[in-house]
C-alpha cells in the first residue's frame, strides 16, 4: 500500500522553530562573522528532528536564497540586514511567520537530548533563559512565545524603532535581547523549569558542572563555537 502525504498547507505543527542565517559582516559582532552557513541550519534541524516527537515546522530567516538539505522553510528578512545588523533578529517575532506558538533558537546551539516536554510548555506570553553570567538578567538562548506575544512585541518594535535602536545596545550594537530584558525581564525562565537541561557550554559544560548526557540543549555564546571543538559528544550530536 502506497503511503500518501497531506499537502504542506494541511500540516498542523505543534510548534514552529525559528532561526536565522545571514552574512554578519555588518553586525558589529566580530566573533560571528564568516562562521555560519547552510550546514549549521541543517545540523540544528536534524538535532531537533532526532529529539522531538511532536509535529514541528522549521523556519530560517535569510537575507538571500539558500540551499538546505533538510525540510526547512526559507523566509526573507523584510528589511536590510546590512542596515539593521543583529537588531534584524526582531524578525524572529514577526507575526506572519506562523499562527501558533514558536521557539526561537540561535544556530550556535547543539541539541543533545529530548525536547518534547520543553517545547510543549505554553507560556502566558513568553519564556526566556537565565543569563549564565548575570543570573538576575534574562537571555535569549532560546525563547518560547505565543502569537499574542509576537503581535505585542512586533507592534512595539514598529512604533518605536529608532528609540529602540538607540537605547537597546549591547557591546555598542543594537540588540533585540536588550529590548527583551527591558520589557520582559520578569518572564518565566525555561531553564529554571527544566533544571540542567538548557545550559551554557562555557559556564556549565566546560567546568563539568553538568554532564552532556543529562542535557537537552547546549548553547554557545561568544567563543568558541561548535566547529572549533574536538569533543566526542559534539561529533555525536552535531551532525
Amino acid at each position: 500500500m502506497t503511503k500518501t502525504w497531506a499537502k504542506r498547507e494541511a500540516y498542523n505543527p505543534h510548534i514552529t522553530i525559528v532561526t536565522a542565517l545571514f552574512d554578519g559582516h555588518w553586525t558589529g559582532v566580530p566573533h560571528s562573522v564568516g562562521i555560519y552557513d547552510e550546514s549549521w541550519v541543517d545540523k540544528l534541524y536534524r538535532g531537533i528532528e532526532r529529539n522531538l516527537t511532536i509535529p514541528f515546522e522549521f523556519i530560517c530567516l535569510t537575507e538571500k536564497s539558500r540551499s538546505f538539505k533538510e525540510t526547512i522553510k526559507q523566509v526573507r528578512f523584510s528589511r536590510s540586514v546590512d542596515q539593521y545588523g543583529w537588531m534584524s533578529l526582531m524578525e524572529w517575532y514577526r507575526p506572519d511567520l506562523c499562527t501558533g506558538n514558536r521557539c526561537t533558537i540561535g544556530l550556535d546551539t547543539i541539541i543533545t537530548g529530548p525536547l518534547d516536554d520543553i517545547f510543549n510548555y505554553r507560556p502566558e506570553k513568553v519564556a526566556l533563559c537565565t543569563d549564565p553570567y548575570h543570573p538576575h538578567l534574562i537571555c535569549n538562548a532560546i525563547t518560547l512565545s505565543t502569537p499574542a506575544f509576537a503581535e505585542e512585541i512586533w507592534n512595539i518594535w514598529l512604533n518605536n524603532e529608532q528609540k529602540i535602536i538607540t537605547e537597546c545596545t549591547l557591546f555598542g550594537a543594537p540588540s533585540e535581547m536588550v529590548l527583551l530584558r527591558k520589557l520582559y525581564g520578569n518572564s518565566p525562565r525555561i531553564d529554571d523549569m527544566f533544571p540542567g537541561r538548557i545550559v551554557s557550554y562555557k559556564v556549565n559544560i566546560v567546568p563539568m558542572n553538568i554532564a552532556v548526557e543529562d542535557t537537552s540543549i547546549i548553547y554557545f555564546h561568544g567563543e568558541p563555537k561548535p566547529h572549533l571543538l574536538q569533543d566526542s559528544w559534539v561529533g555525536r550530536h552535531w551532525v
